[in-house]
């Protein structure tokens, strides 16, 4: 170490990344004072052009470079003695950077918490301790108990903790008052401090009591060894676990991370939803005592806290979404991508990466064993399974040989036919929930649109109320008696006349989850409800108390968006109803029936999972559509079947990538201008780097205008990732737009709107 040191310190030069869209790195001088404090992967404060001081990364320090040192400009500050990025994760950060088209830095700066970049999440906290020896504490506190029962409980509950706890936490678990620790400290049988600390406890979500492995099936015991074996051999390999849902696919990889775990590696779980990730955490606490937590619901203290455990190596197991994959374990041995095909693990923001396909890049560098985990994997994923780059792993069956629950498909055209008031749930589909709920049972609805009409309308004029910054209606939200864009986030009162014509006559069309949970309450008055969307789960810790209100049965019917829909297992649902499986089939995008049948499969298989069975209704005014008759049938085959050919004969992924490039700007003329001369000159590249290469556009994108700024996009059809990132090298001259004019590059877009 002392040898590397010096080293160090004679190279005179730090190559410096820079948190900034641009395509290169930059030299700096290290004074003399920093000589030997900057090391390759840590952060440094640098000026450039004429901002005074901009975060960037060391990756490489030299001895010298041919520019003169009196035309260097010098490092400011050096904030890591130890690098917060490992050379592993710089080259997965180098891969980003080319193939996502973003600068290294960006890339870089992705792979860290904002709590770990900026120093932050450190709070004072008053912290209690026991002024009383611990082998003393029993006799004490039955001394004080017949006294005051809450004092004894505090004093436990300290020599539980190893004698000190913050004081608010203590209280919290023992549901004691401040005014009892306020006797124990007079007393003088604890004393209080402040102090600084990493974190609030989250020991409460990752204390589970153990609980033994499950008995696989045979399927599962199949499955369990091909992924055992390709950890024994130790090295990168993909496996796509497909099985319906409630088939056991947690227990298999909960066994394959056990033996990882036993060889002295650690295991990362991606989840896609953050209500997932309470069920998950159950799961893996029950299993793993050294379960380590990352997502977006914790506070900067609790992020801060458990990155850098995981970088100590005190965590067998990460569990968290999207930015998970970049967790820094040691020895990463297998990683699990739950869920596989949800859109949510792409990021929407500068690097446009995707969890999936960035952790396959890093197991690849790591010699690390990855699972795909889904019931209806992503069509790329599935086609790569079958041309034999992933190994295919099927559960068939549900555990326990429990059947898949019936699917019933009810076309609301009948509904809504003679008139008369609009129907939000079917006759069918309240037949059911009665059934349900007289026998002490439990409903799941799902609806994929939140607020409480997303169309308001004058029946007179036909004046639609729409965003005036946006390409969209807006969404009226009965709770606040607001309509509000879901977009850029305008918001106004919902008016009572018509803004148009001046008469009244305003219709609220269509529904969202506030419009089902009014019709719930309308039809069983004296059932609880929970509803879980994006608007009523704001709160921290929102999403794990409602779904543990909802498995304890303090509410018999859940509603939700999709959130609700997949990965949750309450054994009590015996219904479910699909409030309007359309919603998606409409929207222009070459995915939408894929979505739709992924969707439609997974909430389906949110019942049957217990001895009373279940039953899904399905309501729709499109009964016939492929997806949805696919996703009745359990069917992922035929959907596949019937799906896969329309692609090849499009030339859409899963048998082409795409980069979508997207102009915006507030004067739609020069955007119109600029796309045109982008298209044109991407036309005259591509022959030069693969004649397989077509450029399409540009047009106005199908949301034209989205907070104030007019859209038009060209969509780029490579037939492999090679092309793809030989195009990028050969384009990037040409994305700089004008004055007025921004361009976004998104590599394997998951959206086309």
């Amino acid at each position: 170490m002392p040898s590397q040191q010096a080293d160090q310190s004679e190279k005179r030069i730090a190559i410096v990344a820079l948190n900034l869209a641009v395509d290169k790195t930059f030299d700096y001088l290290i004074p003399e004072t920093l000589r030997g404090r900057v090391p390759v992967g840590g952060r440094v404060y640098v000026p450039f052009g004429n901002r005074p001081r901009v975060l960037g990364y060391c990756v490489e320090l030299k001895a010298g470079c041919r520019v003169p040192d009196a035309r260097l400009k010098s490092i400011q500050k050096s904030l890591d003695e130890e690098p917060l990025v490992s050379p592993l994760m710089l080259r997965l950060a180098r891969w980003m950077a080319a193939y996502y088209r973003c600068s290294l830095g960006e890339a870089l700066h992705a792979t860290l918490p904002a709590a770990v970049r900026w120093a932050g999440g450190r709070r004072r906290l008053q912290h209690a301790f026991l002024e009383v020896p611990l082998e003393k504490v029993g006799q004490v506190a039955d001394d004080i108990f017949d006294r005051s029962p809450a004092q004894s409980k505090i004093l436990r509950a300290l020599a539980a903790a190893g004698g000190s706890a913050p004081l608010a936490h203590i209280l919290k678990s023992t549901r004691t008052s401040r005014a009892s620790a306020r006797v124990l400290l007079r007393e003088k049988l604890i004393r209080v401090e402040k102090r600084f600390v990493e974190s609030e406890y989250l020991l409460d979500e990752l204390r589970r009591e153990p609980r033994p492995p499950h008995t696989l099936t045979s399927e599962q015991q199949d499955a369990y060894r091909s992924v055992t074996a390709r950890l024994k051999a130790g090295h990168f390999d993909v496996l796509l676990l497909h099985g319906i849902t409630s088939s056991g696919k947690t227990e298999v990889y909960l066994r394959c991370i056990a033996d990882v775990v036993k060889s002295g590696k650690q295991a990362i779980v991606l989840v896609p939803e953050i209500s997932l990730t309470p069920q998950s955490i159950r799961h893996l606490g029950s299993r793993f005592p050294r379960t380590a937590v990352l997502h977006s619901r914790l506070t900067q203290a609790e992020r801060r806290q458990q990155w850098k455990i995981i970088r100590r190596g005190e965590a067998d197991v990460v569990i968290g979404a999207r930015s998970a994959v970049f967790a820094p374990v040691p020895k990463l041995g297998l990683l699990v991508i739950d869920e596989e095909h949800e859109n949510s693990f792409k990021q929407d923001s500068v690097p446009r990466y995707h969890a999936r396909d960035v952790g396959i890049m890093r197991a690849k560098y790591d010699d690390a064993i990855v699972v795909l985990s889904s019931a209806t994997p992503s069509l790329e994923s599935y086609r790569n399974a079958r041309l034999g780059k992933y190994t295919l792993l099927t559960l068939r069956h549900r555990i326990g040989r429990r059947r898949l629950p019936p699917v019933e498909i009810v076309d609301m055209r009948g509904e809504w036919a003679g008139g008369g008031r609009q129907r939000v749930i079917s006759r069918r589909l309240e037949a059911c929930m009665r059934r349900s709920l007289g026998a002490g049972q439990q409903a799941l609805l799902f609806l994929n649109r939140r607020g409480f009409s997303p169309f308001l309308h004058c029946i007179r004029c036909g004046f639609a109320l729409k965003c005036p910054r946006c390409d969209i209606t807006l969404t009226y939200h009965r709770d606040i008696n607001v309509a509000r864009c879901h977009y850029c986030g305008y918001q106004r009162r919902a008016p009572t006349v018509c803004p148009e014509c001046g008469r009244e006559g305003i219709s609220y069309s269509g529904a969202g989850t506030e419009r089902v949970e009014r019709a719930v309450q309308e039809m069983f008055p004296d059932q609880a409800v929970i509803r879980m969307d994006s608007d009523s789960t704001t709160a921290r810790r929102a999403h794990a108390e409602k779904l543990g209100a909802f498995g304890a049965g303090e509410a018999r019917v859940l509603i939700g968006t999709q959130m609700v829909a997949k990965g949750l297992d309450f054994p009590n649902v015996t219904t479910v109803g699909v409030i309007n499986a359309d919603v998606a089939l409409h929207l222009p995008d070459f995915r939408c029936r894929e979505r739709t049948f992924q969707l439609l499969a997974q909430v389906a298989g949110r019942t049957g999972r217990g001895p009373a069975g279940g039953r899904v209704i399905v309501q729709t005014f499109m009964p016939d559509d492929p997806s949805i008759r696919a996703a009745a049938g359990h069917d992922y085959q035929a959907f596949a079947e019937y799906e896969l050919p329309l692609r090849r004969e499009l030339g859409y992924p899963p048998y082409s990538r795409l980069v979508r490039i997207i102009c915006r700007g507030r004067k739609p003329e020069r955007v119109a201008r600029f796309a045109a001369e982008l298209g044109a000159a991407c036309r005259r590249l591509c022959p030069e780097i693969d004649e397989r290469i077509r450029v399409l556009g540009p047009a106005p994108a199908p949301r034209a205008q989205l907070r104030g700024r007019h859209r038009r996009h060209l969509l780029i059809k490579c037939p492999d990732a090679r092309a793809v990132r030989e195009f990028m090298e050969g384009a990037k001259g040409l994305m700089k737009g004008p004055s007025g004019v921004k361009v976004v590059v998104d590599v394997d877009p998951i959206s086309m709107l």
